[in-house]
């Protein structure tokens, strides 16, 4: 007895040098910012749009009743990995309300998002916790991303938790989970090739080894599995992605892009639609030559813009883009504003422009006419693409990349990190 009671006398002894040592500062930021994180999104949780009504209800609905010979069917333009999630809640929690079990993944993985933001920012503030900390809570609050899942209740935040993961590997020099996170990411929605331009860059650089391009297509394959066991063909499987491409006839869906400044017309369509897709692939291989024949070394400040430049200029050059798919640009933007202090007016800019584009469709009010936040997003892009090329080709010292950065810590040109 007298043994035990010695231990607890020295544990004693030992809490107030723990608890000194502990950073109050710090979990509390944490904790205050995720209890109201969580309050706005249930405060907003149950507002339904159109497309609650039309396809987001119906989907969870089939599930619900036929379980999981559902997924025999195409009764979702969704590839299935989206579904299974639905799949899961429905078999798990079958007493929650529809309109939250529909958002629940999207809600969750804006948190996932947050805490990939914070583990970007902290490459770089790596002696401080504070500074990405506020990054991640910049995420969390974030007007689109919080009206994206909690108040809309689409699925993008899914497929760009995938790319700023991506983007996280990249900076840390995991390759092989940079890749995974990528096919994860391209096998929630279609729109995550908008990165595709600087990974392939890189894997021509022998930057990422070219055997971890494989994990791609095997994941890609993989999600496709449980549906073709529950019995839906192969092929019709395949031509999820071609469906989707292939609905509506309009230049732009409420997305400040090129297309904002036509007429919305079905023959302007006719007229625009495969020049516009002409001018996205050039658009896209002019990203990939810029950072392909860049004789610098690719610093990671770099790797953050050229990831936020890809997800900005491709679906501003595509037609027939949704306000949504710039979701992860206003997220990745948010990150490089603490790479680039200077650009701080970039992430308010980009998420600014999404915002108001959200208002027609969620609104039905237009506060800001389209062609407008289309140039705002236009000036971006220009002062993104100036920036990017200037620290890429400069043969001088560049002021805002990281100069503290040792060669170990950079992306030699031409050369692969791992076993360079």
């Amino acid at each position: 007895m007298r043994e035990y009671r010695n231990k607890a006398l020295l544990n004693m002894k030992r809490l107030p040098h723990f608890l000194a040592g502990a950073d109050y500062v710090k979990a509390a930021v944490i904790a205050i910012g995720v209890v109201l994180a969580v309050g706005l999104r249930i405060s907003l949780i149950d507002f339904k749009t159109l497309d609650f009504f039309a396809s987001l209800k119906p989907w969870y609905n089939t599930i619900k009743s036929q379980g999981f010979s559902a997924f025999a069917t195409d009764f979702s333009t969704y590839n299935p990995p989206y579904l299974y999630l639905l799949y899961i809640i429905a078999r798990f929690l079958p007493d929650t309300p529809t309109v939250i079990a529909v958002k629940i993944p999207s809600l969750v993985a804006d948190f996932i998002t947050a805490y990939f933001v914070y583990r970007i920012v902290r490459v770089k503030y790596s002696s401080s916790d504070l500074i990405p900390i506020l990054a991640a809570m910049a995420v969390l609050f974030a007007p689109t991303v919080v009206l994206n899942s909690a108040f809309w209740g689409q699925a993008d935040s899914l497929f760009t938790v995938g790319l700023v993961a991506c983007l996280f590997f990249l900076l840390t020099e995991k390759h092989g989970w940079a890749m995974s996170a990528f096919g994860i990411a391209l096998a929630f929605k279609l729109q995550a090739i908008f990165l595709a331009p600087l990974l392939l860059a890189l894997l021509l650089r022998g930057v990422i080894r070219w055997k971890y391009s494989l994990i791609i297509p095997a994941i890609l394959i993989l999600a496709l599995v449980p549906s073709w066991i529950a019995g839906r063909p192969i092929p019709g499987l395949l031509n999820i992605y071609l469906y989707q491409a292939s609905q509506f006839e309009l230049l732009t869906m409420n997305a400040p892009s090129l297309y904002a400044w036509l007429p919305a017309s079905k023959e302007v369509f006719n007229l625009f639609y495969v020049p516009g897709v002409i001018a996205g692939a050039i658009t896209a291989y002019l990203l990939f030559l810029i950072v392909y024949k860049s004789p610098n070394k690719l610093t990671q400040s770099s790797l953050v813009e050229l990831a936020l430049l890809s997800m900005l200029v491709i679906p501003f050059f595509l037609p027939k883009m949704h306000e949504r798919y710039f979701y992860p640009a206003d997220v990745i933007s948010i990150a490089f504003a603490f790479y680039f202090p200077r650009l701080y007016f970039i992430p308010i800019l980009v998420g600014g422009a999404s915002f108001f584009a959200y208002q027609p469709y969620l609104f039905d009010v237009k506060q800001v006419p389209m062609p407008i936040l289309a140039g705002v997003l236009l000036l971006v892009i220009c002062i993104l693409t100036y920036h990017a090329i200037k620290e890429l080709y400069s043969t001088g010292p560049f002021p805002d990349t990281d100069s503290s950065m040792d060669d170990n810590s950079a992306v030699p040109a031409n050369s692969g990190i791992e076993g360079a």
